[in-house]
């Protein structure tokens, strides 16, 4: 390169120089904000993946086409780390502004921590309690204070592949012996019986709730929640007992233990099962273009012989910082109930994941017919939230610990009971 070129190089880069720093001066001397700072608030956002992940995104971009000058920041978590993440950030002092959370005894932890901003004054404000359905705020109400809005609804039910049942003149299950039976029928077809997913917790914890259920009221397990011996009572005894007939009665699809609940609705999508005991989300699934049970599934309740009762509620939400960006202003308390608003009309009308909390959500019979169905069925029961948000951190994490070796064959249903109600 000649030396005219080089000189030219550097003239340019000079001036380029020069601009920089004419810049960043003009900056300091006139208080200019970066690009970023002038469009406002940065709201930080974590949430799981999923629907609630989809409806989030849906809901702030409506917020922002009337308040261009907020922004948000969303972090999205894999289900299965959601809760580690979250723990990590009450132990570094990094929680976002707003963040995914279920209610009851899993939110009051924070409450009692003073980390969750008190919205009742704004709720009320809105009037947004008389919009609700009844037990719409029960889980996010403590000393009737308010700290949270449900997002929708959640119910546990037994999907059956409608086809199967017909083609081999099985009828659908009304008891749990019936239920055994069924199963057994199903076996001696070649045909699994039922679908499920070991590796999430949750998914063997539903089939003990229900069977719990089925021994007695439901809300005995709030006893047992503040005094463990009560687990070795007669009702958690005998639906161990029925438990174990399940386990060993083979009934679930081969390598079970290494499935997970995304796993299994799959299975289940492809017509590889006759039933699913799943929450009434799988029906977005089920519903879906892959699926090849589309049309061809009915929903009923786990067959336990109790009507009144089941196992769900409003518990999903997102929940305040309350030492983060929202509290500082009565405007970003009232942004949040409108975006919580949007979030949940999304997943019920658009999406058809969440069984409706307003009054005026309701669910398209043609759009969306398998989650029409979970939402008609026993409207008035009364539903029992799942046990670890019943129980706190350490008897959940303890329960989990032992249904997982019941379920893997390391615990007889005798252990498992007996170490359940150790004090």
């Amino acid at each position: 390169m000649g030396s005219k070129k080089i000189i030219q190089l550097l003239i340019v880069l000079g001036v380029l120089l020069g601009l920089f720093l004419l810049q960043m001066y003009s900056d300091l001397i006139w208080e200019n904000k970066p690009e970023k700072e002038e469009s406002g608030e940065v709201i930080s956002i974590w949430t799981m993946h999923g629907d609630t992940e989809k409806a989030l995104n849906v809901a702030l971009e409506q917020y922002k086409e009337k308040h261009p000058e907020v922004t948000f920041e969303v972090t999205i978590y894999k289900n299965e780390v959601y809760q580690t993440a979250v723990n990590n950030a009450i132990l570094t002092d990094s929680l976002p502004d707003m963040f995914f959370m279920w209610g009851h005894s899993k939110l009051w932890r924070f409450v009692n921590a003073g980390m969750i901003q008190e919205i009742t004054e704004a709720v009320e404000e809105e009037g947004i309690s008389p919009k609700l359905r009844e037990g719409g705020l029960d889980a996010f109400t403590y000393n009737g204070e308010i700290y949270a809005l449900p997002l929708y609804g959640w119910r546990a039910y037994l999907f059956c592949n409608r086809d199967l049942f017909e083609e081999n003149g099985i009828k659908y299950p009304e008891s749990f012996e019936e239920f055994l039976e069924v199963s057994e029928k199903f076996k001696q077809l070649g045909i699994t019986p039922a679908v499920t997913g070991a590796k999430d917790g949750w998914l063997s914890s539903l089939y003990y709730m229900s069977l719990v259920q089925g021994e007695g009221k439901g809300d005995f397990v709030y006893k047992a929640a503040t005094d463990k011996r009560l687990f070795s009572s007669f009702q958690f005894a005998e639906a161990a007992k029925k438990m174990d007939q399940i386990i060993k009665g083979d009934i679930w699809q081969k390598g079970f233990l290494d499935y997970d609940g995304y796993n299994a609705v799959h299975l289940f999508s492809q017509g590889e099962a006759a039933m699913l005991y799943y929450g009434n989300w799988a029906s977005t699934f089920l519903e879906s273009d892959i699926s090849k049970v589309k049309g061809k599934v009915d929903v009923i309740p786990f067959p336990n012989k109790e009507d009144d009762e089941g196992i769900g509620g409003y518990v999903d939400t997102f929940v305040i910082n309350k030492h983060g960006v929202i509290p500082q202003s009565e405007e970003m308390i009232h942004m949040y109930i409108e975006i919580m608003n949007s979030i949940s009309n999304v997943v019920v009308n658009d999406i058809g994941a969440g069984i409706p909390v307003y009054k005026s959500q309701a669910v398209d019979e043609e759009k969306f017919p398998i989650l029409y169905q979970c939402w008609t069925m026993y409207n008035n029961q009364t539903l029992y939230p799942a046990y670890d948000q019943i129980m706190s951190e350490e008897l959940s994490g303890n329960y989990y610990y032992l249904l997982s070796d019941f379920v893997y064959g390391k615990k007889s249903y005798k252990e498992f009971i007996e170490e359940l109600s150790e004090e």
